[in-house]
């Protein structure tokens, strides 16, 4: 059997890679295929803000182009009247003779002087600073026919006649100021309308460029979707069908496993009915007169078939419990039935490795809910394992001890112990230290987990190296939910333990 198995395992090996390497080769084009579209997405996203940012500094240089801000002209009005009121104010006070009106026109022409600086700083267009000399010329000339008329007030001229000079001279000036106001307005208009126009200009080449370049980048992007598309389609039919071979090959493996499973089933069947048999002709010795030592061969010889007879069964019930789950026979029972029976099966094993097995009696009796076939199990392969790893002339000690829900039994040895490093997988199927691997297949612990958690108890195991070993599990004290006092069958699927009152 375990030669069919391997062939079967190195056929699907082989056909798995015979049906695989065409698919991950032809898998290949289409994982470049994607690399190199996805190349060209980066580049055709690149070149698209590249080009945006164009278009954008183009709008932004031809709006930037003027100097002139439409602001200014409301600031050159402003300076017109500023202008025009330090006259007229130069004038009422010659006329009333007010040293009010005398402080607010030199403040006025105060004010004028400096926004004409300002202006010139903020607003500096080709032109506009020879404008502003001219101003502060006139403005000059304009002081000048001032103090003349001061003179003429100070001789004691009348007062209208100072007024009628002052205002005869300035007069002139007031339509050269006027008149360099208007250049201004005139430079910075014409800014302003050649900023228009530019404006004007790059909006329609804006209105022609970014209808193309949309165009330009949304078939680019179709056409490459498309592709990647293509190419995803390609992809998933391929993983389809990589799926649909792996499914088959691994249906093949598993009924591979299934059927030397079943035929591993069958055989113990076959060897359980020769154990019976032996079992028998160990009865037939122990009972003919020969003498004490037959006696006590045929106790060791049907000791041993019992422990072959556990072995066949723990094996049965890890595949049943993998499988579909493992049926339990429940009483409430005395603990100290199934110890009694755990003695008088494994004392012979004990006295042959000349280990002394004490089992501690429970005082008071203490009742438990469990299968006793299988927590007879549990005792022997616990007690088997303590006698065969104790050295000659120790003791492997049974004790137990219980609370409100729980009995623990606990089996202490003085073996070699077990590293902590391999405690973690104490449990596994077919587990054994490296030091004692010679001494059993290692099914007992799995099996021992699997019995005491279908119960709905717990399995501790306490190890150092060189320190003894000590394993304790759990059996519930109340009945399981649901079930009757008497003969109780309660089925475990999977890891799930039953729910306890």
């Amino acid at each position: 059997m375990s030669t069919n198995t391997n062939n079967t395992e190195v056929l699907l090996e082989e056909n798995e890679k015979q049906e695989m390497s065409p698919v991950e080769n032809k898998s290949t084009f289409e994982k470049k295929a994607l690399l190199v579209l996805s190349a060209v997405f980066v580049a055709v996203l690149v070149g698209a803000w590249g080009y945006a940012m164009r278009v954008r500094q183009g709008v932004a240089s031809n709006s930037g182009t003027t100097h002139a801000d439409p602001s200014a002209l409301i600031e050159v009005e402003r300076l017109r009247n500023l202008a025009s009121s330090q006259l007229d104010n130069g004038r009422a006070y010659f006329l009333l003779g007010s040293q009010s009106i005398y402080e607010k026109q030199k403040k006025e022409k105060e004010s004028l002087l400096d926004s004409l600086a300002a202006f010139e700083k903020e607003h500096n267009l080709p032109g506009v600073p020879e404008i502003v000399k001219r101003i502060k010329d006139i403005e000059t000339k304009g002081q000048e026919f001032f103090d003349q008329a001061v003179e003429h007030r100070e001789k004691k001229t009348e007062s209208k006649i100072v007024g009628q000079f002052y205002q005869a001279r300035t007069n002139p000036l007031r339509s050269q100021l006027n008149d360099a106001f208007d250049d201004i307005i005139h430079l910075h208009q014409i800014e302003i309308d050649k900023a228009q126009a530019e404006i004007k200009e790059a909006a329609s080449q804006a209105e022609t460029q970014i209808p193309f370049g949309m165009t330009w980048l949304t078939g680019s992007l179709a056409a490459i979707f498309l592709g990647m598309a293509y190419l995803v389609i390609r992809l998933s039919r391929k993983q389809a069908f990589q799926l649909a071979q792996q499914k088959r090959l691994y249906e093949q493996a598993k009924k591979a496993v299934q059927d030397r499973d079943e035929t591993l089933f069958a055989i113990s069947h076959d060897l359980q009915d020769s154990l019976n048999m032996i079992a028998s002709t160990a009865d037939r010795m122990a009972t003919t007169p020969q003498g004490l030592n037959i006696v006590e061969s045929g106790e060791l010889v049907k000791s041993t078939v019992t422990t072959i007879e556990g072995l066949i069964k723990d094996i049965r019930d890890q595949k049943n419990m993998e499988m579909d789950g493992l049926t339990l026979r429940m009483d409430q029972l005395s603990i100290d039935n199934v110890l009694d029976n755990a003695r008088m099966l494994m004392q012979p094993m004990a006295k042959q490795h000349d280990v002394r097995l004490q089992i501690d009696s429970v005082n008071p009796p203490v009742l438990a809910f469990y299968d006793n076939e299988r927590v007879l199990r549990v005792l022997s392969n616990l007690i088997g394992n303590a006698v065969k790893f104790s050295p000659k002339g120790e003791k492997v000690v049974v004790k137990v001890r219980s609370d409100q829900k729980f009995v623990n039994i606990s089996v202490i040895d003085n073996g070699p112990g077990i590293p902590s490093s391999q405690l973690p997988t104490i449990f596994e199927n077919f587990w054994q230290a490296k030091k004692t691997a010679d001494k059993g297949a290692g099914i007992g612990l799995a099996i021992v987990k699997t019995i005491v958690e279908a119960h709905g108890g717990t399995v501790q195991i306490q190890s150092q190296s060189g320190r003894g070993t000590t394993v304790t599990f759990s059996l519930p004290r109340r009945r399981p939910v649901g079930a009757s006092m008497k003969k109780t069958n309660v089925m475990i699927k999977g890891n799930h333990a039953p729910e306890w009152q």
